[in-house]
């Protein structure tokens, strides 16, 4: 049976036989569809991370049902609602956007389950009491790293970059999780005395951080959309090879991955790595980094002119700036005062030119190695390695 078929298809549909069996085997059925049907459309009103990132609405609805005491409809509810959900994000939002999310909140919601009621069974007490409360913080948190587990594992991009880089990207997600927990425990704690309205109560301030969250994450695409144009412009006048830019920021986020870079060095890392060449519309000479009338330290010295002219980006030019330094001189031990993060932008960039220069991937990574006895940091291109092998354009 392909694997595709057995994912997309036997599983979901197994787990909603399951849970309506079990909902009409415990009396459950009708609370069980609400909860089932507020996941599923929490699905399609999701809240959008920095990084553009889809979080439906599922740690609120689980929230406010553990609060109110119905564990049972809400684990028969998730068997039904999440792939109903994940059916729907991926016709609303396309099959790449929604490929982590029944993974995600599959595995998000049994251990939230699981958590809660473990906790729930230790003291007696009413529903929506302020211990029901402090259970559903270890239970919330419990639901985010387990979610951010199966995300990492699951996407297609671990294909592309290391395990650690996208569990820290995941795991950076945090106050969307926050927000959603808070909204649902606004739900829970007053929904015995305001019934229906405090679905109300509960839904104008989630609205108000849902606009939020969506314009954060607009500017944060438009900061991504203009970096990369940017990028381009060189491409556009013919002073360098075609993608150059776009290949060489993902090459240097990949090795800032494995190097296990702070997330803000690996942001800087890839904005410079997609402005390095911006400096050739300057110099004016369609010439690779192999030849012409300029050296690197001019190329560095005009691109990171232009880039300090944003404010915002004094950080990336700093870095790119730095990146024809040597890593040591001879007679010298490593030059400390050098970031690794300027070392990764110039082993990235040196290895897409070798690749545009029509050498194989492994032969690009000979002649780069040639050069550590000062050009290139051997721990940085020793990471390159690894990114090549996972990619499958060298052998292990």
């Amino acid at each position: 049976m392909p694997e595709r078929f057995l994912w997309r298809v036997v599983l979901p549909a197994t787990a909603i036989a399951g849970g309506l069996s079990m909902a009409i085997w415990r009396h459950e059925l009708l609370l069980s569809l609400v909860i089932a049907g507020a996941l599923a459309a929490g699905h399609l009103l999701p809240l959008r991370t920095s990084q553009g990132r889809l979080q439906p609405m599922s740690p609120a609805v689980a929230a406010a049902a553990a609060l109110v005491h119905a564990l049972g409809p809400l684990a028969w509810g998730a068997a039904l609602g999440l792939p109903v959900g994940w059916a729907l994000s991926r016709l609303r939002y396309g099959e790449r956007t929604a490929a982590d999310l029944l993974p995600g909140e599959a595995a998000g919601a049994a251990v939230f389950v699981a958590v809660f009621a473990g906790l729930d069974s230790l003291t007696v007490h009413e529903a929506g009491s302020w211990l029901d409360l402090a259970a559903l913080l270890p239970s919330g948190a419990a639901w985010y790293l387990a979610s951010a587990g199966a995300r990492t594992g699951w996407t297609e991009s671990r294909r592309r970059f290391s395990g650690s880089l996208l569990w820290r990207a995941a795991l950076r997600e945090w106050p969307v999780y926050l927000v959603l927990a808070a909204a649902g425990s606004l739900f829970g704690m007053t929904a015995h005395a305001l019934g229906p309205w405090a679905a109300l109560l509960a839904g104008l301030p989630y609205g108000f951080v849902h606009l939020a969250f969506d314009r954060l994450a607009n500017a944060s695409a438009t900061h991504r959309q203009t970096i990369r144009a940017l990028g381009r412009v060189p491409e556009a006048g013919g002073f360098s090879i075609p993608g150059h830019a776009e290949r060489s920021a993902d090459v240097a986020v990949a090795i800032g991955g494995e190097l296990r870079l702070a997330p803000g060095d690996i942001r800087r890392v890839e904005d410079a790595a997609l402005l390095a060449d911006i400096g050739r519309v300057v110099l004016g000479a369609p010439a690779l980094a192999s030849g012409g009338a300029f050296t690197s330290t001019d190329l560095a010295h005009w691109s990171s002119a232009i880039i300090a002219e944003a404010p915002t980006l004094q950080a990336v030019a700093a870095l790119v700036a730095e990146s024809p330094r040597p890593y040591r001189r001879p007679g010298e031990a490593r030059d400390a005062s050098l970031p690794p993060a300027a070392q990764v932008v110039k082993v990235a960039t040196a290895y897409d030119y070798a690749i545009g220069g029509g050498l194989e991937p492994g032969d690009a990574l000979e002649v780069l190695h040639r050069g550590v006895a000062y050009d290139y940091d051997p721990e940085v291109l020793a990471a390159l390695r690894p990114v090549l092998q996972r990619r499958g354009q060298v052998r292990a």
